[in-house]
């Protein structure tokens, strides 16, 4: 596939809810965001939608992430390009909505439709920042970038492992056994940070473990600080700067009173300025490759509370990226 919205792929984003300020001095995402086609070599991010919650039903879990993507966009379009940290503004025409997934058929048409965006938009030099949907998202954006980089290191910053086996089939708890299993994931490049307890089994602890992965506990992440954490878990899934790495936010790392509206809400987790540092370290790193963002639920969200942290993370990372 060629860098194009290709039809048999993917459908338009929609901005509807986005009213446009119209004012050359306080310019909003909405604005800044190309969502035609392609517009051409000036991008190096590009926004991808995924608007499914299939993997969470056959987990267990509560529906509702399909309408992720659709509440994300209404957050983002109005936040401002300007960075207050860095006095600087995201390059106009650097970020490309592609927009969402088609998502009709079985759960695997739909990841092997997602595994060809991310692969195409990664051969072509761009760097894919792909929003949930559940986090089953993670298997086929792993698979699609691995198939032009190479085997990756993988930072999941999360409260659950999703290490369980993909039988009878895959759904949102399955992405890295699936990915380590297939060689796609370097066991010893992977680290699941933020992980909680009494909300994993002990089996799957010690699957990450005996194929050289870390598991680093919530209270191990209040223990040393955000930064220090997130710094060492980028290190060591990029073997100290040297390899391609993926990294994703599932938003119920954070404690529910911050962030509602997730698939699997935990009533402690990381604070919303711990997602926010992590979201930024990760996109300072330059050996990151791929990003998402996941589980993203607006049916079960307060005043959008949930939505516009996720928005916020990824406007992190992408200000991060493109400094």
């Amino acid at each position: 596939m060629a860098l194009h919205r290709d039809s048999r792929l993917l459908t338009p984003p929609s901005y509807d809810g986005f009213i446009t300020r119209d004012d050359p001095d306080d310019p909003r995402m909405g604005d800044l965001i190309d969502r035609g086609e392609y517009p051409g070599e000036r991008v190096r991010l590009v926004i991808i939608g995924c608007p499914q919650d299939e993997g969470v039903r056959r987990n267990g879990g509560r529906p509702g992430a399909a309408g992720g993507p659709g509440a994300f966009r209404t957050m983002l379009a109005r936040l401002t390009p300007y960075n207050l940290l860095t006095d600087s503004s995201l390059p106009v025409g650097s970020v490309w909505d592609a927009g969402d997934v088609r998502c009709e058929g079985t759960l695997e048409e739909v990841h092997a439709r997602l595994h060809e965006v991310v692969a195409a938009v990664c051969g072509a030099g761009r760097l894919p920042v792909v929003i949930g949907g559940g986090h089953d998202i993670t298997y086929p954006v792993i698979a699609g970038a691995a198939s032009v980089h190479g085997a990756l290191g993988a930072l999941n910053v999360d409260a659950h492992l999703d290490v369980r086996p993909p039988s009878p089939h895959r759904n949102s708890g399955t992405s890295f056994r699936m990915a380590v299993d297939e060689g796609l994931v370097a066991g010893a490049r992977f680290v699941e940070l933020g992980v909680q307890e009494f909300a994993n089994a002990r089996a799957h602890v010690h699957w990450v473990r005996e194929r050289g992965g870390e598991v680093v506990s919530l209270e191990e992440v209040r223990r040393v600080g955000i930064d220090a954490a997130v710094g060492a878990a980028l290190e060591r899934a990029s073997a100290e700067g040297t390899a391609p790495l993926y990294a994703t936010l599932d938003m119920d790392a954070v404690c529910a009173a911050a962030a509602p509206g997730v698939s699997a809400p935990m009533p402690d987790g990381l604070s919303a300025a711990d997602l926010l540092g992590s979201a930024r370290a990760i996109g300072r790193h330059p050996q990151v490759v791929a990003f998402d963002v996941a589980e993203l639920n607006p049916g079960f969200d307060v005043d959008g509370r949930t939505a516009r942290l996720a928005a916020r993370a990824a406007m992190a990372f992408m200000a991060a990226r493109l400094a």
